[in-house]
């Protein structure tokens, strides 16, 4: 048995099998059965041995040694045979990569190509090797946070409680001695504010000047009573701000 590797087209063929003078084509066409790992316009560096996978899947030795020898000798073949390349198998799948040694036949056979063609070899260009990206450590799994929990003290901090209502009609005020004592009745309160003159003022002013107008009056939260009515909420230390109300034109 006479073994050499893929690049210098040696492929192992037994003494017993009789010498072929004359092939034009291998009784089994390779290159179709293997589109994957043959690829006459764009061909790639081979895997090291590869007659062995196909010895291996049944094909017979002369037509092993017809089709590597062909199609290894080939001029763009030798020229992909450069260091770093990755070399392939028979489904076209990485299998290794070509070493600094195993690129000095190629390029010998490549600069007798040129010789007999009377041509300058051109400089092959680099070869891009592409680094595999080193995988990431694996993350600690978040914690899953509760539906609710009940606060710390460090949750907590002070602040004001205020209420903010709005509405659009002057209502009838009782003078008290602190202003203008006067309801806003709402959907779940009836709450109840003594406006100082100052801020009665506004909204007097307003429903004087506009057609339409919308007052919002904030305050602190102060005394909730229940009553046969519904719940009585007063608004304390009062600030409010009167806005004109565009009437939209129906064009």
């Amino acid at each position: 048995m006479n073994m050499e590797s893929v690049d210098n087209l040696q492929v192992s063929v037994s003494n017993d099998e009789p010498e072929v003078q004359t092939v034009t084509a291998p009784q089994l066409d390779l290159i179709a059965l293997y589109p994957a790992c043959f690829d006459l316009a764009r061909p790639r560096p081979l895997k090291l041995r590869i007659h062995l996978d196909l010895l291996a899947a049944g094909h017979h030795p002369v037509d092993i040694k017809w089709v590597l020898g062909s199609y290894c000798k080939r001029k763009n073949y030798l020229q992909t045979i450069q260091l770093g390349a990755t070399r392939i198998d028979l489904q076209g799948q990485p299998a290794g990569e070509v070493t600094e040694a195993e690129t000095i036949i190629p390029q010998r056979e490549l600069a007798i190509i040129y010789a007999r063609l009377g041509k300058i070899p051109r400089k092959p260009k680099p070869v891009k090797i592409k680094r595999v990206k080193k995988p990431k450590s694996p993350q600690e799994a978040k914690p899953v946070p509760p539906l609710d929990a009940p606060l710390t003290p460090e949750s907590i901090v002070s602040g004001r409680l205020e209420l903010t209502v709005k509405f659009n009609e002057l209502p009838q005020p009782v003078v008290v001695k602190a202003g203008m004592k006067i309801g806003i009745q709402t959907d779940t309160a009836l709450v109840v504010t003594t406006l100082k003159p100052k801020a009665w003022k506004k909204l007097e002013k307003a429903q004087a000047d506009w057609k339409q107008w919308v007052a919002s009056m904030t305050g602190k939260l102060g005394t909730q009573v229940n009553s046969d009515g519904g719940t009585i909420v007063m608004l304390e230390d009062v600030a409010i701000q009167v806005f004109e109300k565009k009437v939209k034109v129906e064009s």
